[in-house]
C-alpha cells in the first residue's frame, strides 16, 4: 500500500540519509513594523520599526527543509567573510547543518534579501548581492570538497538561483559526473536556461515559469505544458523532470511514459511560496530512501499541500508529514 510505504520511508529512512546541498546561499532578512502615516518628505509610508528577523535563504533554505524532514544535511557554496556570512554559518551550524563546504571569496559579499513589511503587507525588498560568476579557484575548492566526501553522502542537490555559483556549465557537469561515477543520487533545482548542463541528473525540478523561460514556450493549457515539458527533458538530457505548478500540483515527464499529473493536496491555498523547496526536498529524500519516483512525488505533493496551506515561506517537519500521512490513512 502506498501510504504504508510513505510512512515507513519518512519514519524509518529519512533520518539515515546524508545529503549535500550545493548552490547559492543567501540570508533572508525581515524588518517589520507598523505603518500609521505617510511621510511628509515623499509619498511613501513611514514604517515604525518593531523587529528584525533573519533566516537562511536560497540553497540553505533547501537544506533547512530537508533537515526539518529528518535528513542529515551539509551545504556548499559561497558566503562572504562579512557579518552576514558569519551569521549564516553560525545559524546553519546551530541547526546541525554542516558548513565545511562554504567558500568565502575575497571581496565578495554575502547575498542578503531584506524585506520591509507590516503584519499584512510587504512594502519593499532591498537586495545586496554580487551575481558575478564564481571564481575558478572557488569552483575548484567546491569540486574538491565534493570529490573528497562523495562516498559519505546519499544524495547531492544542486540549488541554482543564478547568483553566480553555477554560471559555468562545465562546473555543473563536473559535479554531476562525480555523483554518477560514485552512484550518488544527484538532483537539480535551477532557474538557469543553460539546461544542457543537466545531462544525466536523476531529475531536474523547474516550476512553470522556469520551464517556459528555458524552452521559450508559453504554458497555457495541457498541450503547451506537454510541448514545454518534453522539450525541456530532451534538451537537458536529465533522466526525468518534475514540474511544480503551484496550486495545480506536480507533473512528471519521463522517457518511455506519458506525462503523470498529481493534483495539489492543499485543502485551501494561502501561499505557494516555498513549495518548490519542499518538493525537491521530499522527492530527493524519498528517492534516496528507496521510494519509486511516483511514490516520492506523491509524498512531495502531500508535503507541498501542507506548506501552501500556510502563509509565508514555510517548511514541513517530519512530524507534520507523518501526521498528515496518518490522517490520510484514516480517510
Amino acid at each position: 500500500m502506498v501510504q504504508d510505504r510513505l510512512v515507513n520511508a519518512v519514519r524509518m529512512e529519512f533520518e539515515k540519509k546524508r545529503v549535500l546541498v550545493v548552490g547559492d546561499l543567501m540570508v533572508d532578512e525581515y524588518i517589520t513594523g507598523k505603518v500609521g502615516r505617510i511621510s511628509p518628505e515623499a509619498p511613501v509610508p513611514v514604517l515604525n520599526y518593531r523587529a528584525t528577523q533573519r533566516s537562511a535563504g536560497g540553497a540553505s533554505n533547501v537544506a533547512l527543509n530537508m533537515h526539518a524532514m529528518g535528513g542529515k544535511l551539509l551545504v556548499a557554496g559561497i558566503a562572504g567573510a562579512d557579518e552576514s556570512g558569519m551569521w549564516l554559518r553560525e545559524f546553519l551550524e546551530s541547526a546541525s547543518i554542516g558548513t565545511e563546504g562554504i567558500v568565502a571569496e575575497t571581496g565578495r559579499m554575502t547575498t542578503v534579501k531584506t524585506r520591509f513589511a507590516t503584519k499584512a503587507q510587504q512594502l519593499l525588498r532591498v537586495d545586496r548581492e554580487d551575481n558575478s560568476p564564481a571564481q575558478e579557484g572557488t569552483q575548484a575548492k567546491i569540486l574538491d570538497y565534493i570529490a573528497r566526501h562523495i562516498g559519505a553522502w546519499d544524495a547531492v542537490v544542486l540549488s541554482d538561483y543564478c547568483k553566480g555559483v553555477f554560471d559555468n556549465p562545465d562546473f555543473v557537469r563536473a559535479i554531476i559526473r562525480v555523483c554518477n561515477e560514485n552512484h550518488v543520487l544527484v538532483t537539480v533545482d535551477s532557474k538557469s536556461r543553460s539546461i544542457e548542463a543537466f545531462q544525466h541528473a536523476d531529475f531536474v525540478k523547474p516550476n512553470n515559469l522556469e520551464l517556459e523561460n528555458a524552452v521559450n514556450v508559453k504554458i497555457l493549457d495541457a498541450m503547451s505544458l506537454d510541448q514545454a515539458g518534453w522539450a525541456y527533458l530532451e534538451r537537458s538530457g536529465a533522466k526525468r523532470i518534475i514540474v511544480t505548478r503551484g496550486a495545480e500540483g506536480i507533473s512528471i515527464f519521463e522517457r518511455g511514459s506519458g506525462r503523470r499529473d498529481y493534483a495539489s493536496k492543499a485543502v485551501q491555498v494561502f501561499d505557494v511560496t516555498g513549495a518548490g523547496d519542499t518538493v525537491i526536498s521530499a522527492v530527493t529524500l524519498g528517492l534516496a530512501s528507496g521510494l519509486s519516483i511516483d511514490d516520492a512525488v506523491v509524498l512531495a505533493n502531500i508535503a507541498a499541500g501542507v506548506v501552501i496551506g500556510k502563509r509565508g515561506t514555510a517548511a514541513v517537519s517530519r512530524d507534520e508529514l507523518l501526521r498528515k500521512l496518518e490522517e490520510m490513512g484514516r480517510d
